[in-house]
């Protein structure tokens, strides 16, 4: 969200760093992430990092391919002209 990253979806798994009940509501900062199995719960409810601790590492991997993948193409800038030329 923004350029925040809040949670992370990896196969039926789904990691969350940051939280939010509602759009009104406070943000929650977890220094531990929530973990939830989307196949078992899909209404993320029931957090399981334990006994699911391997799962944060695995997710997680993929979250520097990302960031990898953005600095090489850039997000494209909001209020830029359509339709979009890039660069290169």
């Amino acid at each position: 969200m923004g350029n925040d990253v809040w949670a992370v979806k990896w196969r039926n798994w789904k990691v969350h760093l940051k939280e939010q009940d509602n759009i009104l509501s406070e943000t929650m900062d977890y220094g531990m992430p929530r973990i939830y199995n989307l196949y078992k719960d899909p209404g993320e409810t029931q957090n399981v990092l334990f006994p699911e601790t391997w799962v944060p590492k695995a997710a997680l991997g993929q979250l520097g391919a990302h960031v990898a993948s953005l600095r090489q193409e850039p997000p494209i800038r909001p209020g830029t002209p359509d339709p979009y030329e890039p660069s290169q």
